[in-house]
């Protein structure tokens, strides 16, 4: 009896590793270990609460706050704290930023969402790519590879992700914020700056600017995780003139 509780003993560590449990303190040997030892601990639904909890967080891309780049930013709440800071806590805040022009105009969020493409600037931008008739249909040529492409309404799966995409050659948001021109005006005493979204989108719009590349290559993979308009698509733009 105790040469066989002494065997127990000399392969309790062995069982131990093989099923992936792990001793206070111990470093697991991998993030799927420590869930693994996790559900055998406390169950699914703190696996469950877990992971939830760092997708949530995850790693967050800082944003710009609206008004942090002008006279009017970065007010505090508290009154003492203003006063600390060089705020004059009895100057009213500054008014909620215009969403309309000094003639009614609708302003350009600061995103591409609202500057698409136009009928007329697909059709130019089609034309300029040396089309070609292949295939029973017409095919345009990658201003990146050269290979002549159908549109995507004319793929078929032999041609696998080279169908045309239309692609600025300056990232759009840069583009238009160095061509536009802002109009400006005043709102309550105070100067505004602002591109009205009818001035966004011609640029956006502008033939110079734009080329056909096929979706995949050249205008996927790391070429369209690395675009520079991604670090500006979720930041508001800032209207207030410093």
């Amino acid at each position: 009896m105790r040469a066989h509780d002494e065997r127990l003993a000399e392969q309790a560590p062995e069982r131990m590793r093989r099923a992936g449990t792990v001793r206070a303190g111990e470093p697991h040997a991998s993030p799927l270990a420590a869930l693994s030892d996790l559900q055998q601990t406390a169950g699914n639904a703190a696996v469950v609460q877990l992971v939830t909890a760092q997708r949530m967080l995850g790693p967050q891309r800082p944003k710009r706050k609206a008004v942090a780049q002008s006279q009017f930013g970065g007010r505090p709440q508290s009154a003492r704290q203003q006063a600390q800071q060089g705020f004059d806590p009895d100057m009213p805040r500054a008014p909620e930023l215009p969403s309309r022009g000094p003639r009614d105009e609708i302003i350009w969020s600061g995103s591409r969402d609202d500057i698409g493409f136009t009928a007329a600037t697909t059709a130019a931008v089609l034309e300029a790519a040396n089309p070609q008739d292949a295939n029973g249909r017409t095919e345009y040529e990658c201003a990146m590879c050269g290979t002549h492409i159908p549109q995507m309404s004319d793929a078929t799966a032999a041609d696998g992700n080279r169908y045309v995409t239309i692609d600025h050659i300056t990232e759009i948001i840069a583009y238009v914020q160095a061509k536009a021109t802002a109009v400006n005006w005043q709102v309550d005493g105070r100067n505004v700056s602002a591109i009205t979204r009818a001035e966004a989108k011609r640029w956006a719009n502008d033939v110079d600017n734009l080329r056909v590349l096929c979706a995949q290559p050249c205008n996927g993979g790391t070429r369209a995780a690395h675009s520079a308009s991604r670090s500006y698509d979720t930041n508001k733009a800032v209207w207030w003139a410093a």
